[in-house]
């Protein structure tokens, strides 16, 4: 069995970015994972005061299992317990640039929190061969996503809520209308939450992405675009993730957006990051945030001169130039943001309606 200790120490790269509260196991069958992740799921939604309906609970199934719910939890450690835990969300400070006018930037300790109550992330150790049966071959009875490193042993688990999954939803139906201008949105490829093998041997799922279905000659197979969306609490993560995605040691993507929700307020974070050659790291292109106040108001803070958008460079989603005058830049308007934001905040706050 791999040791907890070992495991954490080898795998500083796995878990950077994520809080010092998010809870570690050992993985012991999918009987009892399926038990802890129901456990956590009740855990994150009595934090947030959020409703549970029955068809859901971070996205798991587990029929056949639910006999094993009211057994206590299994010992679990916190990544604080760890040694050079003071490391973890490190990452984006030391690796992903922030173009703020002709400065580049890195972010302090205050771009993150850590909060135990709010945590969406797990962290299993695994053996590789017991990952690949049960999670690979097996179609497991849970809807997560994921991240595994087959020489660290480290699984690292998301929960999806509803709103998670309103955002991935409400953003594809968003970015599939800025590309029907183009004439080429019949092309797209569509790729999900599939599992991507690294070049370094990770695997992981995204939120979402996109690519032609026929990509260019010499291309990888690969989403060009990817999405991931996380809480609030795990903004470090989320652009440790993009740094994941873009790095063309890795994923090879071209574009990451990532999408924060606060468990809070009705505020939405909206990044976008692309990979600099130069400086061999993202650096971030885009930066929304979408607020609402109690009357219903919505509104960008801080307010920009411009009507803010989202805008994807064509050569970085469909891996050529443009060929023709209906071939432009991707371009999500102000209005569709804020459309965006609303349908989101309506399955996040259901509660207060």
């Amino acid at each position: 069995m791999v040791e907890l200790e070992s495991a954490i120490q080898n795998g500083l790269q796995d878990i950077e970015g994520l809080p010092s509260s998010v809870k570690v196991y050992h993985y012991n069958g999918m009987d009892d994972f399926c038990r802890i992740i129901w456990l956590e799921n009740d855990r994150l939604y009595h934090s947030s005061g959020a409703s549970k309906t029955k068809e859901w609970a971070s996205g798991a199934s587990c029929e056949g299992r639910k006999e094993h719910l009211n057994t206590p939890p299994p010992k679990e450690r916190t990544l604080c317990t760890f040694p050079h835990s003071r490391l973890l969300g490190d990452c984006y400070r030391q690796n992903v640039s922030v173009n703020r006018g002709d400065t580049k930037n890195t972010l302090d300790d205050n771009d993150y929190s850590h909060n135990e109550d709010k945590s969406e992330h797990l962290i299993f150790i695994i053996q590789p061969a017991t990952f690949e049966k049960d999670f690979i071959e097996s179609d497991p009875s849970v809807r997560l996503n994921t991240f595994f490193n087959p020489k660290t042993g480290i699984l690292v688990v998301k929960m999806l809520s509803p709103a998670h999954e309103q955002a991935v939803g409400a953003f594809n139906q968003m970015l599939i209308q800025a590309i029907k201008p183009t004439g080429l949105y019949r092309k797209i490829q569509y790729w999900g939450s599939t599992t991507m093998l690294a070049i370094d041997g990770t695997r992981k799922e995204a939120d979402s992405g996109w690519s032609l279905r026929r990509h260019p000659p010499g291309t990888p197979k690969r989403p060009t675009v990817v999405l991931e969306v996380a809480n609030s609490e795990a903004y470090a993560k989320l652009r440790c993730d993009a740094q994941y995605w873009l790095d063309p040691d890795r994923q090879e993507a071209n574009v990451a957006i990532g999408v924060s929700l606060d468990t809070k307020k009705h505020e939405i974070i909206i990044d976008q990051w692309h990979w600099s050659s130069e400086i061999s790291r993202p650096t971030r292109k885009t930066h929304v945030t979408i607020r609402q106040t109690s009357n219903g108001t919505t509104y960008f803070d801080p307010d920009p001169p411009l009507p803010p958008q989202l805008v994807i460079p064509f050569h970085l989603l469909f891996q050529r130039p443009p060929e023709d005058h209906r071939e432009r830049e991707v371009v999500i308007e102000t209005q569709e943001l804020v459309e965006f934001a609303t349908q989101v905040w309506d399955v996040q706050f259901e509660q207060d309606q």
